[in-house]
Order: structure tokens, then sequence, then C-alpha cells
């Protein structure tokens, strides 16, 4: 009777697990980067919303977080919305958590976004 080959399964119990950890290790930098992108989307949308003739802080930091429920989905979650108006500029910031994929592992995701005021001259 032949006794079966078992070389290279030492190595495979080795190199699987690591090579998993290695794949969601960069589905999760791909969903922190996403989480970063909507994020900065947002405040520099919710900043320009601020920025105009007659705008508002409260008009930029709701036009983020219409920007932030149509856009983040899952992928971003934990949320938070600040505007800021002056006379000369408008800034909104937002601020989350990427979605994990991993467990116990949470990355933070923060925008923020400046546009200078319009003002009418007559």
């Amino acid at each position: 009777m032949r006794v079966p080959d078992e070389r290279g399964q030492t190595e495979l119990v080795i190199v699987f697990p690591v090579a998993m950890l290695l794949v969601l290790l960069i589905v999760q930098g791909a969903l922190w980067f996403i989480g970063r992108s909507i994020a900065s989307d947002a405040a520099q949308d919710g900043a320009r919303w601020a920025a105009v003739v007659g705008g508002t802080a409260a008009s930029g930091e709701a036009r983020a977080r219409a920007d932030l429920d149509q856009l983040a989905g899952p992928v971003l979650g934990a949320t938070s919305v600040s505007a800021a108006r002056t006379s000369s500029r408008a800034q909104v910031t937002v601020s989350g958590r990427a979605e994990s994929i991993l467990p116990g592992f949470s990355l933070s995701v923060s925008a923020t976004a400046s546009e200078p005021t319009e003002e009418f001259r007559p």
C-alpha cells in the first residue's frame, strides 16, 4: 500500500490564511478610499451651497447631508456634518467611519472643504 504524498500541505496551511488576510485588507482599504471620496464630495458640495449669495451654514450642512444620504449607503456609517460661514469663507466638515469587514478594525474618514463666499456688489 502506498502512502499519500503530503508535501506542500504544510505550506498551504501557512500561505492560505495570509493570502486571505491580504485580500481582506485590500478590500478594507478600498472601502476606506471610497468612504473618503464620498465624504470629500459631500463636503465640497455643502461648502459650495453655503458660499453662494444668500447661502447659510445650515443650507451647506443640509446639502452635505443630502449628498451623504444619496451616496454613502453602507460604505460610510455614523457620519457627522458641521458647517460654518463667515463673511469671507464657508467651510463644511464631514466625518464618519468607513464600513468594516474585519472584526475590531475601524477606520475613520474625515474631509473638510472651504470656499470663498460670494457677495453682491452693485
